[in-house]
Parts: C-alpha cells; sequence; structure tokens
C-alpha cells in the first residue's frame, strides 16, 4: 500500500472515531419509538425498546469512555405525579385524560447485554418500571437497545387531550456509589428536575428525561375543545426516590445505603 493512501486511511479512520466520540457525548438515552397512539386491544401493547446511547463521561478527557454496568426505568406512577395541561399546572387525576393507568410497561426478556433482570412494582403490584444489568455490562462506544412492551394507553374520550406524554425517568449507571456519589462519572441520569435524589447540580444530563407521548387517534376530540389540550406527566420526587432502586434479593444495590 503507498504512504500516501496509508496516510489516508488513518486520517478517516481518526475522524470516524473523533465524529463517533462526539456523537456519544450528545446523545441521549431515550425510547426507540416516543411518539405513540392509543391502543384499545384487548390486552393491547405497543413493543419499544431504551435505546442506551452512551457511557459516562471521563472528567479528564469530557469523553463517554466509561463503560456501563446496568440500567433504571422508571414511569410516573399516575397516582401523586405532576400533571400539567398545555403547560399550566392541573390539580385533578390523570383518570380526567388516561382510562387505563395501571401497569405501564413489560420488560421483554432479554439477556444480550445484562444478565440480571427484574421489575420495580408499587404495594398492589403494578408494574412501574425494571432494572437490568450485571456480567460485562455495556463496552462504551456502543449501544444497547433494552426492549419493552408499554400498555395500550387510551385517552378518556370525554377530556380534551389531544396527546399525553409521560416523562420516563432513567438511570445508566457505570460506578455503584450511593447519592453522594453520583457524578458524571458514575451514573448517567435521564430523569426530570423534581426535587429528587437522581439529579446533582452541573451534570450533563440535568433535567433531560425520555418521554413517550401518546396521541389521540380512537375518538375525536369533542367540539367544545377546539385545538385540543397537551397533557405532561411527571413522576413526583417521592416516588423517585421510592422507586428508582435496584434491590436484588431482598438487598438495595443501588444507589449504596
Amino acid at each position: 500500500m503507498k504512504m500516501s493512501n496509508r496516510f489516508n486511511i488513518v486520517l478517516l479512520l481518526t475522524a470516524i472515531g473523533l465524529t463517533a466520540m462526539y456523537q456519544s457525548v450528545s446523545a441521549h438515552t431515550r425510547l426507540k419509538t416516543p411518539v405513540i397512539s392509543e391502543n384499545n386491544a384487548t390486552h393491547g401493547s405497543d413493543y419499544n425498546a431504551v435505546v442506551v446511547a452512551h457511557g459516562c463521561i471521563d472528567a479528564a478527557t469530557n469523553a463517554a469512555t466509561i463503560d456501563t454496568l446496568g440500567t433504571v426505568v422508571v414511569f410516573p406512577d399516575g397516582k401523586d405525579s405532576t400533571i400539567t395541561v398545555n403547560g399550566q399546572p392541573y390539580s385533578g387525576t390523570l383518570a380526567d385524560y388516561v382510562t387505563n393507568w395501571g401497569s405501564p410497561v413489560t420488560k421483554v426478556q432479554d439477556k444480550s447485554i445484562f444478565p440480571y433482570e427484574d421489575y420495580i412494582k408499587d404495594s398492589l403490584g403494578n408494574k412501574l418500571g425494571f432494572w437490568t444489568g450485571g456480567g460485562k455490562g455495556l463496552k462504551a462506544g456502543f449501544r444497547a437497545v433494552v426492549p419493552i412492551a408499554t400498555a395500550g394507553v387510551i385517552i378518556n374520550p370525554e377530556s380534551c387531550a389531544k396527546s399525553v406524554q409521560f416523562v420516563v425517568s432513567i438511570a445508566d449507571i457505570c460506578q455503584i456509589t450511593d447519592a453522594a456519589g453520583f457524578s458524571d462519572q458514575s451514573v448517567m441520569l435521564w430523569t426530570p428536575t423534581v426535587g429528587s435524589i437522581y439529579q446533582f447540580e452541573g451534570a450533563h444530563t440535568t433535567d433531560s428525561p425520555a418521554t413517550l407521548t401518546v396521541n389521540r387517534s380512537i375518538t375525536p376530540l369533542p367540539a367544545s375543545c377546539g385545538a385540543g389540550e397537551e397533557v405532561v406527566v411527571k413522576p413526583s420526587a417521592n416516588q423517585l426516590n421510592r422507586d428508582m432502586r435496584i434491590i436484588y434479593e431482598g438487598q438495595q444495590i443501588w444507589p449504596k445505603q
């Protein structure tokens, strides 16, 4: 191979590497399909996935080169959640807009990335989220697609909601620490800023949660609704503090206590 060709290949590989590094830091962990339509089928569900975009950030290089050990995903429970309608606080209940919110997520069994997984449930057994982790984990520079199914959501036909957006909280864990040890080196917290322990000042991921938007599609808007309402549902700090934990065989693994 001529020296000039070899040099050109080196330049190309270097450019690809720099581009991949930039994309890995700028990309966010999100749902593969963040916008869906209502689903009123019996036992209806929409198959989806959580896409883990990158690992944690090395403080020395500002590059996402730290491997991911596991992921925690939590949906709002709809009970003490914060609801806004067209950007304004709403004091009513989620049932005013969604008729069947209970167990919003089902984990599709998959051990291709992480060999351990389990549900996060409320006191009634509703599946509000899940965690998955262990093994060799996700090597920095690669992405993970964690398969899930979300329950078929039905918008209250008497409401003026044209869409309902659920704010999904995700933690991509790179080091097992307590909450005081949270940093860009230890965890990527894709969570809303609601006053929970799962946020810290100056984080790369500050107030950048994932979302799932359900668009009205089964029944038309009532004539009196005009252009309709955009509803947003966020988890409370109490829920995140309670539910965004990894508990394995009765012991809390993350955050450390």
